[in-house]
């Protein structure tokens, strides 16, 4: 639009909803602070399993979290899911909506979208899983991050989730597959505006911290939990068909999706990959180890040795039935 002369940028400090966002040359910088002084903390009974007298507090505190969440600290959305479905309403879980509000106000952090290469835009997905077989449903938890980066690992933060998964999950395998599918179906469409806007083709990679789900995609082997399948082959189409142009497998600690699949008061807290992309609006994950589209498409299938350019071996060469003669007798 600035090549046009169509619009002129807006410059200053705009206000919303108790979110503060500044825009200057560089891009968009939210801040939550103003919203999260609002917050106050609950007061709960001191055992921790006795139940709250008033739990409308409680109701309404998630809500809060999500909205602020949304704009300026994706990491506290797990915190707010959990809240949200908990059974029932404890002293306990007082706490625990209290830890949040002091994550939110002791650490705060400032959201960028800074302004990006043309370029070099590509669309990251980050996705990650928490669960197994013996937890219970509501304890399952998956997130994914949909970010739009480019070459000098500057990022913007388009679109992100944490909440219980939507399907039974009998794995961990079939649930890092799961939130993986959901992120690159929820870019799509994202992506496709993109492409129509600047009129030029944006590659998309996903990443993940699972390093059977990412052999299980890479490969041609079958599931052992067939509830994954349509996950699974979806994936291998994408990188098949160029939708997705390669597959990326990091460490746990590198993943900034980690921080949407884990409460943090359920465990010690997130490892900071999010909190210093959200403060410092740049992400460089290193990779263990990658998959492009080419090298999907040519590497040879199991169980057969030869390169690709190695031409096929000629048949055995058929000897003859011998054609019987007078005299002859035929065994």
């Amino acid at each position: 639009m600035l090549e046009y002369k169509t619009h002129r940028p807006d410059h200053g400090s705009i206000s919303f909803a108790g979110i503060s966002a500044d825009a200057d040359a560089y891009g968009l910088h939210f801040h939550g602070r103003p919203d999260c002084r609002d917050l106050s903390p609950l007061d709960a009974p001191l055992p921790s399993n006795a139940p709250l007298s008033d739990a409308a507090g409680l109701h309404s505190l998630p809500a809060q979290l999500l909205w602020i969440g949304r704009l300026v600290r994706p990491d506290v959305l797990t915190n707010a899911t959990a809240l949200v479905n908990c059974p029932s309403h404890t002293s306990a879980d007082a706490r625990h909506a209290n830890d949040t509000i002091a994550i939110l106000t002791n650490r705060p952090v400032t959201l960028h979208i800074p302004r990006l290469d043309p370029a070099s835009l590509r669309i990251s997905v980050y996705a990650d899983y928490s669960g197994s077989t013996l937890l219970p449903l509501p304890k399952r938890h998956v997130g994914f991050l949909v970010l739009l980066t480019d070459s000098y690992a500057r990022c913007s933060l388009l679109h992100w989730a944490s909440h219980c998964p939507h399907r039974v999950c009998r794995g961990s395998t079939v649930g890092e597959l799961l939130p993986l599918a959901d992120a690159v179906a929820a870019a799509l469409d994202v992506r496709t505006l993109i492409q129509e806007l600047l009129s030029q083709r944006v590659p998309m990679d996903a990443y993940t911290d699972s390093a059977p789900a990412y052999d299980l995609i890479t490969s041609f082997k079958d599931p052992a939990d067939m509830t994954g399948k349509n996950d699974l082959y979806m994936l291998r189409r994408a990188l098949l068909d160029g939708t997705l142009s390669e597959i990326n497998h990091v460490l746990g600690s590198d993943n900034p999706a980690d921080a949407l699949s884990k409460p943090t008061f359920s465990r010690p807290p997130p490892r900071p990959s999010l909190s210093w992309a959200l403060a410092s609006g740049s992400l460089s994950t290193p990779v263990v180890t990658h998959t492009t589209m080419e090298g999907y498409r040519t590497s040879p299938r199991p169980g057969l040795n030869q390169p690709c350019s190695a031409p096929a071996p000629r048949p055995p060469r058929r000897t003859p039935f011998p054609v019987a003669t007078r005299g002859s007798v035929q065994a």
